[in-house]
């Protein structure tokens, strides 16, 4: 496949290398790269380099495009939309933007237009992760068995809120995979400390965060920022009906390492270091053949829709739920017709009052206020014909 690069982050970088090394894909062009463009000339020198991106949208040799996040946020998702409504196909650094709205927004468009999207997870696809499921769904021979709890311990070279936001996504993104959907998040971290030095009394300290989910399935997750530890790596346990597993994750390419300890005694695996950008090419290689994607933009959304949910808590000292509704443009219009509806409900009361004063104080015209306001709520019940334009719903 001949892909395109549009912005430089750590993880574009690696696609478009691997992309440009690779016998059976190509890096083309690279677009918005800023200083990362001697990189970029360095492992693909046939690649032309143009900070014009608009060239994507119609007649571009490439038949995908990598994005990765820059700098400014709400540009990159201006580019995004228009990408995902020409239809072409996306490799995207995952998270792209720190705004679940601008998740479902996408995904609005996408289903319109059947753009593959494919949220970039350096770990999705390790080996170690295909272990983990098979001993979670072991039932006739030797595993954990379904999961009851999971602790993650995370730890980052840098903890702002970014950084730890963007690791918590992709964990959780994994996590949802293995062990289901989780629907009710409780976060808190510390008000002050070394790690707060410098914020704002309105700033959430991410730092030292925690959070803790559970989900219909039963299975109760806790996240953490480790302090004190700058290796970037994290530590998985796992806690089944018939045993325990650690996973070790290292930071960058190492090896890792999984130790499970049952009832026949601990026994530990090592996986080799795991090609994740050449897994993820190929994915969207397969998905452009017509394979489904896994995980899908959806997916994405819901997985940020948790993040947001822990800054909610955060704010509001409380568990939230959550209910992964799928924005289409037949449920926003029925939000839109239900906000309407309760404004009326109020207006209606505040217009019987004004218009009743007016016909007392005898204002030309008044006593026509119940035809002006039959006429108001015909033209709202007729609005609900619209629905109608809308594709139905599949179940």
């Amino acid at each position: 496949m001949k892909f395109s690069l549009l912005g430089a982050d750590a993880d574009a970088l690696k696609l478009a290398a691997a992309a440009a090394r690779s016998h059976e894909h190509e890096l083309v062009s690279a677009h918005d790269v800023g200083e990362a463009a001697a990189a970029v000339r360095e492992f693909a020198p046939l690649a032309s380099i143009d900070e014009h991106w608009e060239g994507l949208l119609s007649g571009s040799p490439c038949e995908a495009v990598i994005v990765g996040r820059g700098a400014d946020d709400d540009a990159r998702a201006d580019q995004l939309r228009k990408l995902v409504q020409a239809g072409v196909p996306l490799v995207i650094s995952h998270p792209i933007h720190d705004s679940m709205l601008v998740y479902y927004e996408l995904d609005m468009i996408r289903q319109e237009s059947r753009c593959l999207m494919l949220p970039y997870l350096p770990a999705l696809g390790h080996p170690a992760l295909a272990r983990l499921a098979e001993l979670l769904q072991s039932k006739n021979r030797p595993g954990l068995g379904p999961p009851e709890q999971l602790v993650i311990e995370r730890s980052f070279a840098q903890r702002d809120r970014r950084t730890v936001q963007a690791g918590f996504v992709r964990d959780m993104e994994l996590v949802r995979m293995l062990c289901g959907r989780l629907n009710k998040v409780a976060a808190m971290t510390s008000p002050t400390g070394a790690a707060g030095a410098g914020k704002s009394a309105g700033e959430l300290n991410y730092a030292n965060l925690g959070v803790q989910m559970s989900g219909p399935g039963g299975v109760l997750v806790r996240w953490s920022v480790v302090a004190g530890e700058d290796s970037g790596g994290a530590r998985w346990n796992f806690v089944g009906p018939e045993g325990k597993a650690t996973l070790e994750i290292p930071a960058g390419e190492q090896v890792w390492k999984l130790e499970t300890r049952l009832a026949g005694g601990v026994q530990s695996e090592t996986f080799e270091p795991w090609d994740a950008p050449r897994f993820a090419l190929d994915q969207m290689q397969r998905a452009r053949s017509g394979q489904p994607l896994k995980p899908d933009w959806l997916d994405a959304a819901n997985t940020m829709e948790l993040a947001d949910a822990v800054e909610h808590s955060l704010q509001r000292g409380r568990t939230i739920e959550l209910h992964y509704e799928s924005a289409s443009e037949q449920s926003t219009f029925k939000g839109l017709m239900s906000g309407i509806g309760c404004f009326l409900l109020i207006g209606v009361l505040l217009f019987v009052i004004v218009a009743t004063t007016a016909v007392h104080a005898g204002v030309p015209l008044a006593d026509f206020w119940p035809h002006a306001l039959l006429a108001l709520l015909l033209a709202f019940l007729l609005l609900q014909l619209l629905r109608l334009a809308f594709p139905r719903e599949s179940d």
